[in-house]
């Protein structure tokens, strides 16, 4: 026997590691119970020993070669895996470039027509504030020249009227002295004899009073006696039984306190020993099932790993596969949709540019038409004084003076003041009348151009 117990147990190993591989190879059969597999391994055929070392050895082979292609497998798709992620992380990193230099031209572009539209704003804003203060002033100027005009008219007519009034009233006052000084001799008269019978229906009437004043006052001092004792009476009253009401109810509410309390202690003791004795059945009888349910559920978890193991590599083997078809497809979904939008962008980049362009280039082309008018219409309006100014005779050669110029949108002129002394007063007052008399003067049509240049603006008076 001895002889037979290395064989012996070569070959017990030897089946149990075949029936380990048979159980790992298909499913197990949930109606076979443990202890049959039992007879059977002891029931094995004893084998050679060399014949049971080589098929150990040819069995470890066996294992070893597949541990290691699974190995090679799985480092093979572990490697494909982390290829694909860094061509699709490269492919991202590429894209939110270009995305970020796209963003940065149309950031850029933006900031430039934000600048421009805010320069723009700025200057008409500038513009109309200007315009505004100009038509508010000369609102102010009209407003003060109509109210001066208003005031002295009224200030004629009530000095007229004034006149007549005080001329009427000396011919009335003449005319009511003399009645008055006839009068006054007639009222003294009867004055007197009024003021004596007034004086005697006086005394009478006040002493009737302060008679009649007497009794109404002891009637009254009598009424108001009897109703304040009657009222000091009854309020006595009323306090004596509202005092023994109040200690009759506070009697009652103590005795129904005290009652109370009581009960309502004796009910929560009695409701807490039963609590506590609940919650003791209840914790012995949930450890009591805790216990059953984490035996019953070991039991479980460990029956369904050992289902899960061979389903959860298959299971696996599937995903990587579909997920390796689904990386590949939404790579190419993803370089086609970033071609496409990397397209559109620079489309609009380019329409971005172009209109910006063009809005430059018609902005210069504006700002120079402006530019021309400006030194047309000054021109103009330079000729036009000119011929309007008659030489007074003390003049000399080379006198200039520079005037300050208001005017209307029709080219009207509101006003003209020299601002800068040719040292000559009869010089400077000559060409003010000349800027007056060429009103209105040739200025352009353009009412922004006009506003900007024009309402109010200085030119030098040199007529050689």
């Amino acid at each position: 026997m001895q002889k037979f117990a290395p064989s012996f147990a070569l070959a017990l190993a030897l089946h149990i590691v075949l029936v380990l591989l048979f159980s790992f190879s298909f499913e197990p059969d949930v109606n076979i119970a443990t202890p049959q597999e039992i007879p059977e391994i002891i029931e094995a055929t004893v084998l050679d020993d060399s014949q049971i070392q080589a098929e150990a050895h040819r069995l470890q082979a066996d294992a070893k070669k597949q541990e290691l292609a699974e190995q090679k497998h799985q480092e093979q798709l572990e490697n494909a895996r982390r290829s694909e992620e860094q061509l699709l992380q490269q492919t991202k990193i590429k894209q939110q470039q270009e995305q970020q230099k796209a963003l940065e031209t149309i950031e850029k572009q933006k900031q430039a027509e934000i600048a421009a539209q805010k320069q723009l704003e700025k200057q008409q804003k500038q513009e109309e504030s200007e315009r505004q203060a100009k038509q508010q002033e000369l609102v102010k100027q009209a407003e003060k020249a109509k109210i001066e005009k208003q005031q002295q008219a009224e200030e004629a007519a009530a000095a007229k009227a004034k006149l007549e009034i005080e001329k009427q009233k000396l011919a009335e006052q003449a005319a009511a002295k003399a009645e008055k000084d006839k009068q006054k001799q007639a009222d003294d008269a009867m004055a007197k004899a009024k003021a004596e019978k007034e004086k005697q229906v006086a005394e009478l009437a006040a002493k009737a009073k302060a008679e009649k004043d007497r009794q109404q006052a002891a009637e009254k001092a009598a009424k108001e006696k009897e109703i304040a004792d009657a009222a000091a009476k009854a309020k006595a009253e009323k306090d004596k039984q509202l005092a023994a009401d109040k200690a009759e109810k506070e009697k009652q509410a103590a005795d129904v306190a005290a009652k109370a309390k009581a009960e309502k202690d004796k009910q929560l003791a009695a409701e807490k020993a039963e609590k506590e004795k609940q919650a003791a059945e209840v914790a012995a009888k949930a450890k009591a099932e805790k216990d059953k349910q984490l035996a019953a559920e070991k039991a479980e978890k460990e029956k369904q790993a050992a289902e899960a193991a061979a389903k959860a590599k298959a299971e696996k083997d599937k995903q990587l596969a579909a997920e390796k078809a689904e990386k590949e497809k939404q790579a190419a979904e993803a370089s086609a949709k970033a071609k496409a939008e990397k397209e559109k962008q620079a489309a609009e980049a380019a329409a971005a540019q172009a209109a910006a362009q063009a809005a430059a280039q018609a902005a210069a082309a504006q700002a120079q038409a402006d530019q021309q008018a400006i030194v047309s219409a000054t021109a103009a309006i330079n000729r036009k004084v000119t011929n309007a100014w008659t030489r007074p005779i003390s003049a000399s050669q080379g006198l200039k003076c520079t005037i300050q110029v208001k005017l209307l949108a029709s080219g009207d002129v509101m006003d003209a003041v020299v601002v800068s002394s040719s040292g000559d007063d009869i010089f400077d007052r000559s060409a003010e009348n000349a800027v007056r008399k060429a009103s209105p003067l040739p200025v352009p049509q353009d009412r922004n151009l006009f506003n900007q240049n024009f309402r109010v603006f200085t030119f030098i008076f040199k007529p050689e």
